[in-house]
This record gives structure tokens, sequence and C-alpha cells, in this order.
């Protein structure tokens, strides 16, 4: 389904073109020069949605006759409002009667017409706010001496009328010959029903006219119950309740002498459902506004100037609401807070529109800061349709503070999150504790001041001083292992001296070489055991052993010789 983009609007004008000739329904005719065709767009499957108190959205199918699309340069769609309270007669007000629906004839064109984005406060409550007593020119005349034919003079005042009336328009075919369209409608009042009652008048004498039961689509409503009144004789201002939303396609042509006559069925003209605009939301207390929202808000340089316009980007926002931005249909309402105060659009607007800006994509609403708003720091909130908080973000008002320096205590968070609990005792821990939770509380708050982040830096500074060391418990020696002699701690006497001598039980002829080897290699086992202490001690006791056995075999045996027989003393 095709969102419209920029919309126009422009107070609501009565056509009051004259036709030369009477018309065949279903056949082009020419008048002056001018060639008319039948509206060949149909309306159809007209509904509502997305109900706020001041706009809504208008969605319908179409359909264009197949014969005329080559013909076609562009479609105008329109829907016009009226909601009228009260009318004043002055005079019989002049209508053209070609059958219903036949005066609708808007130009998208218009010199008159004001883009949704050239709004200003003051156009916004010309076009759509509620007016009294607004005049209504075109009067009607009987025949008299000296106009032998009824006649009518267009400047002439025919009656005032209280209430609210104006047409929104969009141009911007996409050159298909059906399709769905959404059209946004804004300039709504709160809490108002908009209903379609106005009713065609059934008897043949409008002096004796009353209402009757079936519903009319016509844009000069307003004149049928002026006349009404008038030839019943009223002449004061008279409360009435005429009201009608309307929509209504109009081709234009590439020949600019050709034009639609609009005098064959209502194809091309639909009613809108009626609907009932909400109550205007009332703004969330500062104290209750939500810790996390989806959307986040970001004030351009975090500083506004009251009686100024700032710029409110819009980020995370969800899908759909996206696509209702895309589509130039996203409105959501704005408040200042300390005590909440509603915000404007630039264009007078009782609500903001959430847009998409060309030069960086981002999502934005543009709002007017109040004049007289104090300077300092303030919140900023939007809600939608239903009330329900969408985002906020602090924003400073008038002379801007430096910036909040939050270096020191996200230095003194970083270095007290490295200390841990098991090496403190519990009672200095516990406020510890506690103040290193407060101190990331406030280096996580958006909104937190230099004096809350001084006071935490201070308060961390002062509960990290405060700690106590916990007492800890030595723990007992090990005490070294003992060398194993075989449960004999003296040392043998048949060890070796430490002049590398043979011992005396040696034979005299032992080879010096071999000694000299076996002492070179005894050193080196010794060098090499002497690196753990284990195996020294191992190969100590082995040594012990060996020696001792040695001197076993010297004195209970004969000796031996070195060929290993007995010697026989």
């Amino acid at each position: 389904m095709k969102r419209f983009g920029k919309a126009m609007a422009a107070l609501a004008v009565a056509a009051c073109t004259l036709f030369g000739g009477v018309a065949t329904a279903n056949a082009d005719y020419v008048s002056n020069g001018v060639t008319y065709k039948d509206n060949p767009i149909t309306l159809s499957n007209v509904r509502v949605s997305d109900v706020g108190a001041h706009t809504a959205n208008v969605s319908f199918d179409y359909s264009i006759d197949p014969a005329q699309m080559s013909q076609i340069k562009d479609v105008c769609f329109s829907i016009e409002v009226q909601r009228i309270t009260d009318i004043t007669p002055i005079q019989s007000a002049a209508m053209n009667h070609l059958g219903q629906g036949s005066l609708y004839s808007f130009n998208c064109d218009a010199d008159s017409n004001v883009s949704d984005d050239d709004l200003t406060d003051g156009s916004y409550d010309a076009i759509y706010g509620v007016h009294n007593d607004v005049e209504y020119k075109g009067a009607f005349h009987d025949r008299d001496a000296t106009h032998p034919d009824w006649w009518e003079d267009p400047n002439e005042l025919a009656f005032k009328a209280s209430g609210q009336r104006f047409v929104r328009y969009y141009k911007g075919w996409d050159d298909k010959a059906s399709g769905s369209l959404d059209f946004p409608l804004i300039g709504l009042t709160s809490n108002t029903a908009y209903t379609n009652n106005a009713k065609a008048c059934k008897p043949s004498s409008i002096a004796e006219c009353e209402f009757g039961d079936s519903l009319i689509i016509d844009q000069e409503a307003i004149q049928q119950v002026e006349n009404v009144l008038w030839d019943k004789g009223v002449r004061v201002k008279t409360p009435v309740d005429v009201r009608q939303v309307i929509l209504y396609a109009q081709p234009i042509y590439k020949d600019p002498n050709t034009k639609v006559t609009n005098l064959s069925g209502d194809n091309y003209l639909k009613q809108v459902p009626d609907f009932t605009t909400k109550a205007e939301p009332t703004a969330t207390p500062a104290e209750a506004l939500p810790s996390k929202t989806d959307a986040k808000l970001d004030v351009a340089n975090g500083h506004a100037e009251p009686g100024q316009t700032a710029r409110v980007y819009v980020d995370n926002l969800k899908d759909e609401a996206k696509a209702k931005a895309d589509a130039n249909s996203l409105f959501w309402y704005a408040y200042i807070y300390s005590e909440p105060q509603a915000l404007t659009g630039p264009n007078g607007s009782p609500f903001v529109q959430v847009q998409k800006e060309a030069s960086t994509g981002k999502y934005y609403f543009d709002a007017v800061i109040p004049a007289g708003l104090p300077a300092g720091e303030h919140k900023i909130s939007v809600q939608d349709e239903n009330g329900t908080v969408q985002a906020w973000t602090p924003v400073t008002v008038g002379d801007a503070p430096a910036p909040v320096d939050k270096s020191k205590l996200t230095a003194a968070v970083d270095a007290a999150d490295k200390l841990a609990e098991k090496d403190y005792t519990a009672d200095s821990w516990t406020p510890f504790a506690k103040a290193l939770a407060d101190a990331k509380a406030v280096a996580n708050k958006q909104d937190a001041s230099q004096a809350d982040v001084d006071a935490a830096v201070k308060a961390l500074a002062d509960a990290q001083a405060g700690l106590k060391k916990a007492e800890t418990v030595p723990s007992k020696p090990v005490e070294p292992s003992k060398p194993d002699n075989g449960g004999n701690n003296k040392p043998s006497n048949n060890k070796p001296s430490n002049n590398n001598k043979p011992s005396n039980n040696k034979p005299a002829n032992d080879k010096p070489a071999a000694d000299d080897k076996k002492s070179e290699s005894k050193n080196d086992e010794q060098s090499d055991l002497s690196k753990t202490g284990a195996s020294v001690i191992g190969v100590a006791g082995m040594l012990a052993l060996l020696v001792v056995l040695a001197a076993g075999f010297l004195v209970a045996g004969p000796p031996l010789r070195w060929d290993g027989s007995v010697s026989e003393n």
C-alpha cells in the first residue's frame, strides 16, 4: 500500500462554476472551447485508522477507466472536512443545482494551497482552526423590476457561519490504473465526532423543507441549510449541526482544455466512515518517566533556546513507526519538564511530526521551546496517541553550562572494580560495595549533573579509604627430609678418603689410569647429584649401603684375589 508524501491544505471554498447546457452521462461535450469528460475514477473500501487527538489516517482503493488512462497527467486526491455549529442568515444563498456531488472541483495547483512544509503558526490556525462568524459570499436574487430573471451576485454576503471547514489535497499519482493509498488527515479537534449527517431536503417547497433521512454529499450542504432557515424567516444566529468528511478524486488531463464534469454518479466521491478523535493526552509526570524506552531521543547539541525551534533526533524506531514516518503520518505529542508543558510543532500544530532527515537519513521532529521557559536543565518527552511514553531525554535550555566531566568518576570506578572482596573485612567491604554501585549508577545516568558526579567520586574514595585488610593465618613450614643411611648415620671407616687414595684393602697393583677415571666419574656424579636434593639423598644412601656391604665382605670372608679365587694363607 502506498502512503502519501507531503500534502497541501486550504480553506474550503465552494466551487460556483456554471456549465452551459445539459450534459448526457458517459458522453463528452464541448462548451466554450473546453471538452468535458465524465470522471473516470472510482473510489472504494474507504476506512479510517490511527485516530489520535488531532490526526487520523484515511485509507482507500482506487481504479481508473482504462479508456482515459493515456489522457491523464495526474490525479488530485482531496478530503474535505465540514463541521458547522451555527449559521446567521442574511439573504438567500446562491446554489448551482447540478446534481449531487456535481460541484466538487478542487485545484491541486491553486496558489492558495499551502504545503505542509510551508505551514506556519498563523496559517495552521487559519486553515484548520475553529472560527466564528465566517462570511460566505454568493447571494441569490429572484426576479424583480430590474431583473426579469433570477440572478446571483458572487461578491455579495449571503450568511455567516461558525465552525471548522478545510480541504487537504495530495497530488502524487504513480501512473497506475489501480491501487491502494493512505492519506494522513491532520487539523482535527480533539474529543470530537467527525461524521456525515447532512441530510437531503425531501419536499418540493423549500419553505416546508425539513432535513430528510437520506445523506447528501455536497459542497453546498451549508448553503442548503442556510436557505431552509432563510425561507422559514430565521434572521438570527441559530445553532446547527452540519458535518461532512468527504473523499474526492479528480483527474488532471494532459490537455489543459479538457476538464472533468462530475455529472454522472458518485464513484469518485465517497463519505469517510464516522470516527471520533481522542482526548488530548495527559503528560506523564517527570517522576513517572520510564527508566528505559525502546526509542531514544537526542536534542541537537544537547541545547535549546527559549522561543526557538529545537530539532530532536529519534533513534531505534520500530519498523512500523519508521514506515509511518516515511509516509509522513507519524504524529506524537511532546512535552518539556520540570512542570510538563505541551510543545507545538513549528507550524503551530498541537502535535509533532516524526520525519526522516534527507541529508542524514535520521528520524527527527521539530518542536518550539516556550519563550518564557526558565534557563537550566529540563527534559523533553514524547507520547503516542494513546499517551504511552515513547522516549525522553535531558536538554539544557538557555545559557549552556560546561559539559559534565565524568572522566574522574570513570577512572575511580575502573580502579575500584579491580579490588576483591575476599581481601577485606566484611564490615568495611559493605559500605564500599554500596558506594561503588552508586557511583556506577551516576556514571550511567544521562542527566547527571557535575555536582552528582563529583559527589559520587568523593563517596567512592572515602569508602575505599575505609577498607580494612582481612587477617591471614600463616601456613606451617614443611621440614626437609633427612638422608637415608640404612639406619646408621655414622660414616663408614671404609669410605675412601678425600685424597682419592686407594683403600688399604685394595691390591697394591691397582691401575692408576683406571683409578683416575673412576675418581673423575665419581666427581662428575657428585656434581650432577648436587643439582637436585632428592637425587643426592637417594644416591648417597645407595653408596652408603654399598660401603657397608663391602665392609662386611672384608670382615667375614677370606680375601679375594683380583681373579676371583680365594687366597689360601
